[in-house]
Parts: C-alpha cells; sequence; structure tokens
C-alpha cells in the first residue's frame, strides 16, 4: 500500500486555516449586512472579520498592501490603529 501525496492530504493546520479565512468571510458579511442599521455595529464587526482573512491568507495580504499603496488615504486609518497595536505589542515585549 503506497503512501498518499503529501500535496494532496489536508494536514490539520491547512483544515484551521480554511476554516478560519470562511469564518472571517462570514463576519465580513455579517458586518454588510448590519451596517445599514443605527449605530457603529457593522464597521468593528467588519474589521474583525478582515482581520482574521489578512491573518491566514497571503493572497487577501497581498490585496491589501497593493491597495495600500495604490490609495493610502482610505488606508491611513487603518494603518494607523496597526502601527498604534504593534507599538503597543513591542513595549510590552520590551518590559517583560
Amino acid at each position: 500500500m503506497s503512501r498518499p501525496d503529501p500535496a494532496q492530504t489536508l494536514s490539520f493546520a491547512r483544515v484551521r486555516q480554511l476554516a478560519l479565512i470562511g469564518a472571517g468571510c462570514t463576519i465580513m458579511l455579517l458586518g454588510v449586512l448590519i451596517a445599514p442599521l443605527p449605530g457603529p455595529g457593522g464597521l468593528p464587526v467588519l474589521l474583525l472579520g478582515g482581520v482574521l482573512v489578512l491573518r491566514n491568507s497571503a493572497d487577501a495580504r497581498r490585496l491589501f498592501v497593493r491597495g495600500k499603496r495604490r490609495y493610502p488615504r482610505i488606508f491611513s486609518p487603518v494603518e494607523r490603529i496597526r502601527m498604534k497595536l504593534r507599538d503597543r505589542r513591542l513595549r510590552k515585549m520590551n518590559r517583560g
């Protein structure tokens, strides 16, 4: 009996990654559906889904970087928050 080709088998890490990408897309869709309702409920939900997708998909990261370079004014609030969180994380690492 021969072993299956590793390229054709799904590892636990790959299944987890695909599940997180699917969950992120679902959360983003939910954020789009919530957005017309009163209050800011849709934006945080949309951003949470985006974070999940960006952390688990190289293609999504590539598109995000391309969009940041092409439309820097649109992505500047996201970049500002990202840098603030990064600085906080680095300070925490240097402290402890």
